[in-house]
């Protein structure tokens, strides 16, 4: 049994698409000895949000604007993050990691590649409940005397690592291994989140469309009380995410 932390940072979550430029990662064995650790740059094919590079950002990114944007984009780095994550007696884990599982599976559909199929532990979660207080990663390592020098908080390799620390310390206190210490805890899917994912762009979608379609009748001359209010949308079991979305959603992303 191996096990992978990672941590991602997006360039812009704009139109419910996060924008990889980094994707940090921890890979140790079960004793948590470390095998392999990177911190792999991507660049997002996207503008940056404005309060990535802001001095004195709680998210501020650990590398200049120009480094991210001439490292390859995504696809070049597609074979190396599917063999991370879906490697065999592999158990992946993050810190809020949903977020990131959701982003995988989108960047995947917005560059046209087979989805990356994976199952992730949310440390987060686990953390929560075992040490019964909420709270950032930077609290948990406060928490646990994690030693800090010479990494910073948003940087993927160094938030895979603290993430990685915690979960060893949690081990230890239960005197398990850590796949023990976390199987009553059910993981991420990334099928699941993904049609969770597109579930919800297609939602926004329709609610647009019917909000735009309300102030057309209204700018035409439509009684104010003949307004269509945007409708709560369940998406039919059905639906062709992939082929039937991918236009649609696309143009939500372009126009933010």
């Amino acid at each position: 049994m191996t096990y992978l932390f990672f941590d991602i940072e997006n360039a812009n979550s704009f139109g419910g698409f996060g924008k990889i430029c980094s994707f940090g990662y921890v890979l140790c064995n079960a004793d948590f000895s470390i095998i392999e650790t990177d911190d792999i740059l991507i660049n997002p094919d996207a503008p940056f949000d404005w309060y990535l590079f802001k001095k004195g950002s709680k998210c501020r990114l650990t590398h200049s604007r120009s480094e991210y944007q001439k490292q390859p984009k995504f696809p070049q780095y597609y074979s190396k993050i599917q063999a991370l994550l879906s490697a065999e007696d592999r158990l992946v884990l993050g810190f809020g990691c949903k977020n990131d599982v959701a982003t995988i599976t989108t960047e995947c559909l917005r560059y046209n590649l087979p989805q990356i199929i994976f199952y992730c532990q949310d440390m987060h979660t686990i953390l929560e409940k075992h040490y019964e207080m909420q709270g950032s990663l930077s609290a948990f390592v406060e928490k646990l005397g994690i030693e800090t020098e010479g990494m910073t908080f948003h940087d993927s390799r160094s938030d895979a690592w603290f993430t990685m620390k915690a979960a060893e310390k949690l081990a230890k206190e239960t005197d398990l291994s850590l796949s023990d210490a976390i199987k009553i805890y059910t993981p991420y899917a990334s099928e699941f989140v993904f049609r969770e994912q597109i579930k919800k762009l297609f939602k926004r979608w329709l609610e647009r469309s019917e909000a735009k379609k309300a102030a057309e009748a209204l700018a035409d001359g439509a009684e104010r009380k003949s307004r269509r209010i945007p409708k709560k949308v369940k998406v039919p079991e059905w639906f062709d995410y992939r082929k039937e979305l991918l236009f649609q959603v696309q143009q939500n992303s372009a126009h933010g």
